[in-house]
């Protein structure tokens, strides 16, 4: 699945279990739902083909507004990929099960984009630990869709950090930045909510110390 981190134009991806619909993991930075979409559309598909006695479909496609969503069967899976609508799905299955080769230019980053990137991925491991570390992926993920849609495009989780996919336009530093405030302000926001001020305000304490 990590070749999808490579393709130019995927805006995000999920991985669904087929038997109860729950999200193994999900990437990217889309502001869709796309881990009910796919779970829900999977489902639908499985239970039309059965209806109506079709075989096996090699996809579902669905596309809203300049996306696309592909939802295909993968090693007993199902992979949901949100892309640009221009994508041609069958492009991206044969993607899944081949290896890909892609020559990637250096990721040059500022000081201060870099910093932001690392104090938020010290929250992630403090708020996560060692068995929540998926849910605040999740929240980090949704955090960048709903807060980070000016950074979105170049930034993303990859490998459970968050990290520079592209060289950001320095031009835009200053806007990136703060884009990357409010990521920080909802993570902390949510760990307040989930296990108090204090517990909270202990674990930014040691991110603060980790970071000198």
């Amino acid at each position: 699945m990590d070749v999808l981190d490579n393709i130019s134009g995927i805006i995000g991806y999920v991985t669904v279990r087929p038997d109860d619909g729950s999200v193994e993991e999900i990437r990217g930075s889309s502001a869709t739902a796309i881990a009910d979409l796919t779970a829900y559309f999977s489902s639908a598909g499985e239970a039309i083909r059965n209806n109506l006695d079709m075989g096996t479909f090699g996809y579902v496609s669905l596309v809203y507004g300049n996306n696309r969503l592909v939802i295909v069967s993968f090693r007993d899976r199902y992979v949901g990929i949100e892309t640009e609508r221009t994508h041609d799905p069958q492009v991206l299955i044969k993607h899944l099960s081949e290896p890909v080769t892609v020559k990637k230019t250096p990721v040059e980053v500022s000081r201060s984009l870099a910093s932001k990137v690392h104090q938020i991925n010290l929250l992630v491991d403090e708020f996560g630990g060692s068995t929540e570390r998926a849910h605040w992926l999740g929240l980090l993920t949704q955090s960048l869709s709903l807060l980070g849609r000016e950074i979105a495009p170049y930034i993303g989780v990859v490998d459970d950090k968050l990290a520079f996919k592209e060289s950001p336009a320095p031009e835009r530093e200053d806007d990136y930045v703060q884009a990357l405030r409010y990521v920080v302000d909802f993570l902390v926001k949510k760990a307040v909510e989930e296990m108090g001020s204090s517990q909270a305000r202990a674990k930014v304490q040691v991110v603060i110390e980790r970071m000198k």
